[in-house]
């Protein structure tokens, strides 16, 4: 008989069950299936949750008692702790993203993860990185300070918007890799035009042309369905504060076992060069960076069990309700302002990208004209940019649990007189 004394964690080692802390779902488990309450501000329509999120009352308050534990003893938090629960919230995700938990480290967005991706890349002058021209700024941005530094080189595969298809975007990416390309990066989900890409095909042929492949995944949970041992891509970066929930700060970043040796956060702890047997360093390295508030991505579990609770068919009803509004709300708003939505169903997932006539004004508030007149006389938080390249004025419109049918009719009335 196993020694009921110890316990497994995710890396496989053994450790004593008396320094288990308890889960943080088992205090909140009271609330979990209570009705999700937003504190949005009264009086606002809220259709920006692509952006930042929103965090459901029962999920701020475990991470506040996730605080609250911290602070009562900040040394074994840190020094035993932390282990623990963060090997908690790996377990939830693996099981929600459908892949080992100990090939997830924890990461505060998705935007570090990216960084962390791009920083571990052995790369060389004249070495091609493959992205399209959907890419997120900050992407581009980390993109050009590693191609500075290493002499590779970015190409970019152009995707039409909006009269867009699956194949159509296929088609772009695999005809741009070359013998030179190193690693194809694409956004799972893209952020200004809220395509949804069809980067299973894409990893595909990067896989069968031994091809590294980056799947930008910031606004993919909770959005769409996420199978990852499917997809089966080398490394996926994503956020966690969007669809599911979980307070602002949160993340993973996925990584094929092949790469996990060397592999190393952005900033390295003092724990760094300690080796232990019953823990990968993957893992160590990742879960503690120094002295941080890691309590958001501590409460993840709390978060998907919460969302998944709200309707009877859990997360597959949910993400097909909000998916539907969306649709539902873009046909809306395209009629009464006499325009087209021409983006397939197929590549649309909770957010929708309407290009919108005219360009970009400048704006005070926003950073954009008609944004801040839809916020400012309106009520109504819904972006409106430009994607370089792709198209002059696109509004990306979000559908989460807090949004109704008379939102999107709302905003299809404001634009009418904006317009």
């Amino acid at each position: 008989m196993p020694n009921e004394s110890l316990i497994s964690s995710t890396s496989g080692g053994v450790l004593p069950t008396a320094l288990r802390p308890d889960p943080i779902v088992d205090f909140i488990a009271h609330r979990i299936s209570e009705p999700a309450r937003f504190p949005i501000r009264e009086g606002l329509i809220q259709l920006n949750n692509g952006s930042y999120g929103l965090t459901p009352e029962a999920v701020s308050k475990a991470q506040r008692e996730m605080q609250r534990r911290l602070e009562a003893d900040p040394v074994r938090f840190f020094k035993s702790d932390l282990e623990f629960y963060c090997d908690d919230t790996r377990e939830a995700l693996a099981r929600f993203v459908r892949v080992r938990g100990e090939d997830l480290a924890l990461v505060s967005n998705g935007t570090f993860a990216v960084a962390t991706v791009l920083n571990n890349l052995d790369l060389s002058p004249g070495d091609e990185i493959l992205v399209t021209d959907h890419e997120y700024a900050a992407t581009m941005n980390e993109l050009s300070k590693v191609c500075r530094a290493t002499g590779a080189v970015v190409t970019i595969a152009k995707i039409p918007f909006p009269d867009v298809s699956p194949q159509a975007a296929i088609e772009s990416v695999v005809s741009a890799m070359t013998d030179r390309t190193k690693l194809v990066m694409v956004s799972h989900i893209a952020s200004a035009s809220a395509l949804v890409l069809p980067v299973k095909e894409i990893v595909a042929v990067a896989n069968e042309r031994g091809i590294e492949s980056f799947l930008d995944g910031a606004h993919t949970p909770g959005q769409i369905e996420l199978d990852l041992g499917d997809l089966d891509p080398t490394y996926y970066a994503a956020s966690c504060h969007k669809w599911l929930a979980t307070p602002k700060g949160t993340g993973f970043l996925y990584t094929s076992p092949a790469k996990q040796a060397g592999f190393k956060p952005m900033v390295l702890s003092c724990r760094e060069h300690e080796h232990r047997d019953d823990r990968k360093a993957y893992l160590c390295d990742f879960d503690y960076v120094g002295t941080n508030d890691y309590t958001g991505n501590l409460v993840v579990p709390v978060a998907i069990e919460h969302m998944g609770a709200q309707l009877p068919g859990g997360w597959d009803e949910l993400r097909q309700r909000n998916h539907d509004l969306v649709v539902y709300g873009a046909k809306l708003i395209c009629e009464a302002i006499g325009i087209e939505q021409v983006v397939p169903e197929s590549m649309i997932g909770s957010m929708v990208g309407i290009p919108l006539p005219g360009v970009c004004e400048p704006g005070s508030l926003m950073g954009e004209g008609l944004w801040d007149r839809l916020y400012l006389k309106h009520g109504i938080q819904v972006p409106v940019w430009d994607i370089p390249g792709v198209h002059g004025r696109v509004m990306r419109v979000s559908g989460q649990l807090f949004n109704t049918v008379e939102d999107f009719e709302t905003l299809a009335s404001a634009l009418v007189q904006e317009l």
